[in-house]
């Protein structure tokens, strides 16, 4: 060998060495792919800036699917180094063993246990939990100390609330200007003061803590904060919007509930330039204290870990209650099994052996593969979900006691659900399972609801509903079953079943013909009328929108623009040049342009 030649180096083959490279190697992967989480998120401040929002959808899809695809690097790079260990269960023991030594003191030390969980459970296929090779801690540990330099900046108040709005603006120093400053300070400051008056009258003692950086998402830049008066702690939220004249303030949000749709389970994740997650969560918790954990790890981007708080609430709360798994209540679905737990606030959905969905009262069947439902999810998934379609968690190979399913479920898992579901002596074995929110079905809603006020919100909202899924291009063709939509807490209309929802850019909006003679005027339609899969009928939006008569005067008055040919083309336009909607998650009352 010359001097200028190097050995080529060669892999350990003992078991404690090959621990220690396979601990090393996730390691690496986990730091690589926070570096690209992190590398992605700072675009977002730039992208606000030059309102590039082509840009920014494209940021979100990248980093989106960036952990599954450092899992996919990192685990064909262990498999192909461990070859016939990458199975042996005790190689993975130490190489837990040597990881929990290398990621002891970190503050992400959750995030990087949760990253070493994905890994082993796609190498092993690890059925229910193996303790042996998976981190799950039921009970809460220790958080870290608290950093040194706090994650958000204290303002407090003086004389003039105006000017303590004033300097939070301009602490963000963007690149470009405010349209108008101290208009902005003056309408913020206005309603604190009305909001706070009850609380604190004229002692204006208290002071406000603001997130340092701004939580991204469509096209909006959120300043989060609280309002601090002694132990008690109230939301502040600024909506700032870029247009091309400058950044305004679009109204300010002072509620839970307010703050509650901000951060709801149907938004997709913000994008905020944040190192100390575990901090973030914290903040967020003492001014949203009735949002799961799992829920806010999701919208900050973070949704594999969400998923690990989302199994150890779950965990706890069966062996806590020993209630049982029930169908959930309402109509049976025809692509899904779909139950739950009577007082947990999540269904399960597992896909029907022989699925299929109904087009329109006047069709029959049409029969859906498991391929094209899955498909479905993921396309949604891939999607601006617009505050309009709930978040799904998506799991494998969850395992439960027998005992913990009522007798009913496990008929309907032995009618319909064998491909998925097995049923062993002691346990049941779940492939492949969806997670959601509960929501109230609309029909159950419209029947339930007692106050028309309540009732017109609704009805008017669910106009609104169907534009914010046309703008971020997603047409839910299956329109008068309205068992597919639901009503949040909040009294917001979305979509939860994805079976029947295809893209707009290849839907085609036509006007039924008239007919032609004696002879259509007496058949069926289907028999006369040429059509293909991807037409729809215009008419079919006022018979089919699932609305109940009664109340479609109400829906007409905002909302007449759906029946026309010219909205949906001008939707599909421009999404064609790339124009992304104005999504507001909050009362399009509380806009003070409204005030002008």
């Amino acid at each position: 060998m010359t001097p200028h030649q190097k050995a080529t180096p060669k892999h350990p083959t003992t078991t404690q060495g090959l621990a220690q490279w396979a601990s090393e190697c996730i390691r690496d992967a986990y730091e690589k792919y926070s570096r690209e989480f992190a590398r992605v998120t700072r675009r977002a401040k730039r992208r606000f800036e030059r309102a590039d929002w082509q840009g920014r959808y494209k940021d979100a899809l990248e980093r989106l699917d960036l952990n599954e695809k450092s899992l996919e690097q990192v685990n064909a790079k262990l498999r192909h180094t461990l070859g016939v260990r990458t199975t042996d269960v005790s190689l993975w023991m130490a190489v837990k063993r040597k990881y929990t030594g290398l990621i002891t003191g970190r503050y992400d030390i959750e995030l990087a246990e949760t990253f070493f969980n994905s890994v082993t459970r796609k190498v092993l296929m690890t059925v229910g939990v193996n303790r042996e090779v998976e981190y799950l801690h039921l009970e809460d540990r220790a958080q870290p100390d608290e950093p040194k330099n706090p994650i958000y900046r204290t303002y407090v108040n003086g004389a003039e609330t105006r000017q303590l709005i004033r300097g939070i603006l301009q602490d963000h120093d963007f690149a470009i200007r405010y349209e108008d400053i101290d208009r902005d300070a003056a309408l913020v400051a206005t309603e604190v003061e009305l909001f706070l008056w009850p609380i604190v009258g004229y002692d204006r003692t208290y002071t406000v803590e603001v997130i340092r950086s701004p939580f991204y998402r469509n096209k909006v830049a959120y300043t989060v904060g609280r309002i601090r008066i002694d132990s008690q702690f109230i939301p502040f939220i600024l909506p700032l919007y870029n247009e091309g004249t400058g950044i305004y303030v679009d109204t300010v949000l002072l509620s839970e509930a307010e703050a509650s749709r901000v951060f709801g389970f149907a938004h997709s994740y913000f994008h905020i330039e944040i190192d100390r997650h575990d901090a973030l969560i914290g903040f967020l918790k003492s001014i949203l204290p009735q949002k799961p954990v799992s829920e806010l790890y999701a919208s900050i981007g973070c949704p594999k870990h969400g998923k690990t708080r989302f199994y150890k609430d779950l965990h706890r709360f069966v062996h806590e209650s020993k209630e049982q798994f029930v169908i959930a209540p309402g109509k049976e679905g025809a692509v899904m099994i779909v139950f739950t737990l009577p007082d947990y606030n999540f269904v399960f959905k597992v896909i029907k052996d022989r699925p299929c969905f109904l087009r329109s009262k006047d069709i029959t069947v049409k029969t859906i593969s498991r391929s094209e439902v899955v498909y479905h999810y993921s396309f949604v998934c891939h999607r601006d979900r617009v505050g309009r379609m709930v978040d799904t968690l998506e799991f494998e190979n969850l395992r439960f006691r027998r005992k913990r399913f009522s007798r009913q479920l496990l008929d309907e898992f032995r009618r319909a659900g064998t491909e998925t579901i097995d049923i062993e002596d002691e346990h049941v074995v779940i492939h492949h399972v969806y997670v959601q929110r509960k929501v109230t079905p609309l029909p159950i809603y419209l029947a339930t609801e007692k106050h028309p006020e309540a009732i017109r919100r609704v009805i008017i909202d669910f106009g609104y509903f169907l534009k914010d899924l046309a703008g971020t291009g997603i047409f839910p063709c299956d329109l008068f079953n309205t068992w597919n939509y639901g009503v949040t807490r909040q009294g917001r209309v979305v979509l939860f079943d994805y079976d029947d929802v295809q893209p707009l850019e290849t839907t085609h909006f036509r006007v039924k013909p008239e007919p032609r003679d004696e002879y259509e005027e007496t058949q069926l339609e289907e028999n006369w009328i040429t059509a293909t899969p991807d037409d729809f009928f215009m008419d079919e939006i006022d018979r089919y929108s699932g609305i109940p008569k009664p109340l479609k005067g109400i829906f007409d008055i905002v909302h007449a623009d759906l029946y026309t040919i010219a909205f949906w083309r001008e939707m599909k336009r421009k999404l064609k040049h790339g124009e992304l909607p104005d999504i507001t998650p909050y009362d399009r009352r509380r806009k003070f342009r409204q005030r002008k």
